[in-house]
């Protein structure tokens, strides 16, 4: 049966920065999703298990002996010589494969035009096809649109071999995966279940530890104030002993005696050995929280400020669509104030292009619109770091609070010249939430992003009261921000 286990597996790219610590797990066949934060150590762990990297510490095995994982990298711009032995085999498992993700051989003679989405299905089609007996997917659902997507998702339902997928495609993880490898802090752990029951598992595990903690520094407290008062009635008693002789006379020796003196060194011992009891619980308890791992995962929750347009019009366009000299097909749309819609449809119908018409059309100012495309450019960059740092004090702190909820270093970003494309799309997002945009029209917001950055800006765009224009190919994103669909076919817009 095809397998990998890991065995107290460590590596570094220096000495002072572990990225993987100490990862044990075994895996069998079935899909396992790998999760985590951007950086964390998904694709590291991907090259350890490929064999592109060795591990400073511990072993991975593969089974059976002498099998290779296959590795489909994000990167899709080469044609690489499995996709090119792929597109020219006329074997029936190759036909059949390339019929299941709707691939045409043909298409090999014009790569650089194909969309990184059906260069994707090309990639793993020809992965799928050598019947690996183990496959490592890193990000197989970027810029796919929901078809292909489907199309993709039947493939490697198909595969029965070990399988291991990095997504942020919180609807692929739970369609495919049985298990889930999370990477945090540079541990790795192994939870059973779908994402959706692995978080449930670990969120509530990391509560467990958090009330733990509670419990203990409560207690904590409470030793050293008992041990405080201890402290005081000891000195309080040593305070009254010495005045009760000074005030006796010499005469007086029931209070000036032997037997006073020994009555009240007894209890000062019986006082000295409860705090020595306590003191010893409390080195316990110290230890008990110091052995406690609180996980901070960097980011939190959003909070900003938002209203709705000043007019009820936001966005109206009637007329024909074009995409360069091609007509598309006519419309006749609008965008209210509190609209919140996702537009829907297959790569290559004309969403983008539609989107540019309606923006053509704003009815307010463009300072109150935040669009964001689908691949940020390093001029988008460069106007949006220079909006950011424009801006008033005040404004400036909190859209850069918002992008430290997102998981992001706001002084690093400030600093930067040209932040990752994971980054910038943070900032955009931020200045869109933190700047009272009235309208948001965003192209796949979800590109580049993490999960715990995709879970975070969920309810933060859910809560956001000016309206929403959203492509998006991620269903549980669009489902829980937006109530209006407008499906785009050759044919036109369908409003539903």
């Amino acid at each position: 049966m095809p397998s990998v286990r890991s065995s107290h597996v460590s590596f570094s790219y220096s000495s002072a920065v572990p990225i993987v610590a100490d990862a044990t797990f075994d895996l069998g066949s079935g899909w396992t999703g790998l999760v985590g934060a951007n950086g964390a150590g998904k694709s590291t762990l991907l090259s350890l298990i490929a064999g592109l990297i060795t591990p400073d510490d511990g072993t991975i095995i593969v089974d059976p002996p002498g099998s290779l994982p296959v590795l489909c990298e994000q990167r899709v711009d080469m044609v690489t010589e499995q996709i090119t032995r792929f597109a020219l085999d006329w074997s029936g498992d190759a036909v059949r494969m390339r019929a299941k993700l709707e691939l045409d051989s043909t298409q090999m003679d014009r790569w650089e035009t194909l969309s990184p989405g059906e260069r994707k299905r090309w990639q793993v089609g020809a992965a799928l096809v050598q019947d690996p007996d183990v496959l490592l997917l890193d990000e197989p659902t970027n810029h796919l649109d929901t078809d292909a997507r489907n199309l993709l998702v039947a493939a490697l339902d198909g595969f029965r071999g070990c399988g291991i997928v990095v997504s942020h495609d919180r609807g692929l993880l739970n369609d495919l995966t049985t298990k889930t490898l999370r990477v945090v802090g540079s541990s790795v752990t192994l939870w059973n279940g779908r994402y959706d029951d692995a978080r449930d598992g670990w969120l509530g595990a990391a509560e467990q530890v958090r009330l733990k903690q509670n419990r203990l520094k409560a207690d904590r407290k409470k030793l050293n104030r008992r041990i405080d008062e201890q402290h005081r009635k000891t000195a309080q008693k040593d305070a009254e002993r010495l005045r009760e002789r000074r005030a006796a006379g010499k005469h007086d020796l029931g209070t000036r005696g032997s037997a006073a003196t020994y009555k009240h060194d007894r209890g000062q011992k019986t006082g000295a050995k409860t705090v020595s009891s306590m003191s010893k619980s409390l080195d316990e308890l110290e230890t008990d929280l110091g052995a406690i791992e609180v996980e901070n995962e960097r980011g939190g929750t959003i909070s900003f400020r938002s209203e709705p347009a000043n007019k009820e019009f936001l966005l109206r366009f009637a007329g024909p669509v074009f995409a360069g000299d091609a007509r598309l097909f006519d419309v006749d749309l609008a965008v209210r104030r509190a609209d919140t819609i996702r537009i829907a449809g297959p790569n290559g119908v004309g969403k983008t292009s539609l989107v540019r018409y309606l923006l053509g059309s704003a009815a307010i100012p463009e300072r109150r619109i935040l669009h964001l495309d689908q691949e940020t450019t390093a001029a988008d960059s460069i106007r949006w770091l220079a909006e950011v740092r424009a801006l008033p004090p005040e404004d400036r702190g909190r859209v850069m609070s918002i992008v430290a909820a997102l998981g992001a270093d706001p002084g690093a970003m400030l600093m930067s010249e040209q932040p990752s494309p994971g980054e910038i799309r943070k900032l955009a997002l931020a200045l869109g939430l933190g700047t009272m945009k009235w309208l948001l029209v965003l192209d796949e917001p979800t590109n580049h992003l993490d999960l715990p950055s995709i879970e975070r800006l969920q309810p933060a765009i859910a809560d956001y009261d000016g309206a929403l224009v959203l492509i998006t190919h991620d269903d549980v994103l669009a489902d829980a921000v937006t109530d209006t669909t407008w499906t785009v076919s050759f044919d036109g817009v369908e409003r539903g």
